[in-house]
């Protein structure tokens, strides 16, 4: 027993040992792609705003010459850290010569490579190579590039209970001008149709007043100002989706 014993633990801890140090190469992967992502983050951010000052060259310049990521990474990821685990050489291990920035539409591309190597030359595995990738643009706002002004959507405005789409918000349909009359009177007056106008069915109840209100475009006239048929709710829509159900205006649709 003493003899399997003396050959067998070798082996057990020598599997363990590999296993350990493959699961903290995995971790370390991890790690460095949290930072990487984090610095990534703030370069799309602070990208735009050497893009608005025509520094773009100073952008690609931080990202290839990788000083500025590397620094960064250092920091989020933990120098100590770095030092200590499977990375060979510590934090001066990360490599940035893969790295592009700057493509014809503000994409940027930071590669990181580096060398993994086993805590013991008994591992019973060579040194090898790992990256990490971080692909971003620019922020340049919410702008799709290159859309031409027919590819983008064009907005268009619904009123409550409305049979056409409108195309400006100002269209006189959707800005009702009310006026006052009598009750005598507005029983002789058209709207601008030639028809004539009734009763309001939600204010009806209320008729007695000295004055009653319309408007050219409607066929009720209104015994209260504040009916709620004296008012518009209107809805914005894409002009594509409103083409669906509505036909357009015959004052502001082109």
């Amino acid at each position: 027993m003493t003899v399997e014993a003396a050959v067998v633990l070798p082996i057990f801890l020598l599997f363990f040992l590999n296993l350990s140090c493959a699961m903290e190469m995995i971790r370390l992967h991890g790690n460095l792609q949290l930072a990487l992502q984090d610095v990534g983050n703030r370069l799309s951010v602070y990208g735009y705003a050497f893009k608005e000052a025509d520094l773009q060259e100073n952008v690609a310049g931080i990202v290839l010459s990788y000083g500025y990521v590397k620094e960064e990474m250092t920091k989020y990821a933990g120098e100590d850290y770095l030092d200590a685990s499977p990375l060979a050489y510590g934090a001066e291990g990360l490599q940035f010569w893969e790295s592009k920035a700057l493509g014809d539409d503000g994409e940027f591309e930071i590669n990181v490579t580096y060398l993994v190597s086993p805590w013991s030359d008994l591992a019973g595995f060579l040194p090898f190579r790992m990256g990490n990738r971080y692909y971003g643009h620019f922020w340049t706002g919410y702008e799709i590039p290159g859309a031409s002004g027919e590819e983008k959507a064009q907005t268009v405005y619904v009123a409550e209970n409305g049979r056409v789409y409108h195309e400006s918000i100002g269209c006189s349909h959707l800005t009702l001008s009310v006026t006052e009359t009598s009750p005598a009177e507005v029983l002789k007056l058209r709207n601008e149709n030639g028809g004539r106008y009734s009763l309001c069915e939600r204010c009806g109840t209320d008729k007695g007043g000295d004055a009653v209100f319309i408007t050219s475009e409607g066929s009720r006239y209104h015994c209260r100002q504040d009916c709620p048929g004296l008012k518009r709710t209107i809805f914005s829509l894409i002009k594509t989706e409103a083409q669906k159900e509505f036909a357009p205006c015959s004052r502001c649709t082109k």
